[in-house]
């Protein structure tokens, strides 16, 4: 049984036409651990970079790696479907 938190936000998926693939359990746990990764490096250049120019640049790509990684495991999970 869905929780009503989960029913809106399916029914808000289906208003805005998103059509999320569905993923495995061990997807779910990649893409996790990925975001968690991604959380860690930032903290780090956070913390070492002085300069904000580049820490801000660091963090843009870090973050684009990150979304880049999370689409690949989207995109699998779209062909396999």
């Amino acid at each position: 049984m869905k929780s009503a938190i989960e029913l809106a936000m399916e029914r808000s998926k289906k208003f805005r036409g998103e059509n999320e693939p569905d993923l495995t359990e061990e997807q779910k746990k990649q893409i996790a651990e990925i975001r968690t990764a991604c959380k860690a490096k930032i903290a780090e250049v956070e913390i070492l970079l002085q300069e904000e120019e580049l820490r801000i640049k660091e963090i843009a790509r870090l973050q684009a790696d990150c979304e880049a990684k999370v689409q690949g495991i989207y995109q699998k999970s779209q062909k396999s479907s």
